[in-house]
Order: C-alpha cells, then structure tokens, then sequence
C-alpha cells in the first residue's frame, strides 16, 4: 500500500505521454500536403486560375470566440470575400486549416480545430464553392500564431485559416 501514491504517478505520466504521442499523429495522419502550407513560398497571381492569390487567402482567416466553431456575423464577409474568389478560380485547391488556443486538453482542442475548419468549409460550399476543392485539418493548439498565455494570443490562435494546397 505504501507504493500505491509512486504506481499513481507513473501511470499518469505513461497516460500523458501516449496521449501526446496520438495527437502527434493524428495530425500527421492528413499527409505531407497540409503540413507546410504556411511555410512554402507561395506563386504570385499570373492571370492563371491554377495560382491562387495568396494575399487573398491570408487576409481570409476567421476568428472565433472561446469554445466555439460558429462563424461570428462579422467574419463572414471575409468567407463571402474567399467564396467569390473560389468561384472565379476554379482550378484553385485549398486546406482550412483550424487552430485552438492553448486551454483544453489535447483531445478536446483536436476535436474544435477540425468543427471550426469545416464550420467554414460547410459556409464556403453554402456560397457555392466546390467542396471537392476545399480540404480541411484541425491542429489543436500545436501551431499557435501568438505565444503566451492572455486573451489577446488566445484569441489570434482560435482560428480557421485558408492555405493553398499542391
């Protein structure tokens, strides 16, 4: 019995290590397309439909409130803005890429990001955007755009955010 309070101890820090390991690769699990769309160099516009206006994408992040996935009235016009530009290019593929902030645990923040990013894929169809065209991934907390701990990093890191797919 005087073991018992160790055994407690080493079983939860085994539980939180696999717990990790999973998140991990659960995202990894969309593939390589989606892994480094903030990070690649992206074409300028040219006229052809095939190159997508990546200033269009980046303005189009939407924000959303703690512990939601619905599309606030005043983000809309930023998807009604992407709708449009996906009708006028429609050779153009995206991800939706949705984000938490740090507050939750793992699963939980997994499981947000990804109603959050097809909170706006489902809107993007509504306009008539093609839905084969548009993907979708959650991260959870693990790519936060703002580090740190108060409300205004919390809320850049509650995000949808558009990116281009190869």
């Amino acid at each position: 019995m005087k073991y018992l309070p160790l055994f407690l101890v080493a079983l939860v820090a085994i539980l939180s290590g696999c717990a990790d390991k999973d998140k991990k690769g659960d995202a990894a699990a969309f593939g390589d397309s989606t892994d480094n769309i903030y990070d690649q160099p992206l074409p300028e516009r040219s006229g052809n439909p095939d190159n997508a206006d990546y200033e269009t994408l980046k303005s189009e992040t939407v924000y959303f409130a703690y512990d939601s996935f619905t599309i606030e009235a005043k983000e809309r016009p930023k998807l009604d803005k992407l709708a449009n530009y996906l009708s006028n290019n429609t050779n153009t593929k995206i991800v939706i890429a949705g984000h938490t902030d740090s507050r939750g645990t793992p699963q939980y923040n997994l499981a947000l990001s990804e109603k959050r990013a097809n909170a706006v894929r489902q809107y993007l169809i509504g306009l008539g955007a093609n839905g084969g065209n548009i993907s979708t991934v959650g991260y959870g907390e693990d790519r936060p755009a703002s580090e740190g701990e108060s409300e205004s990093a919390w809320g850049q890191n509650r995000r949808a955010a558009p990116g281009i797919l190869r």
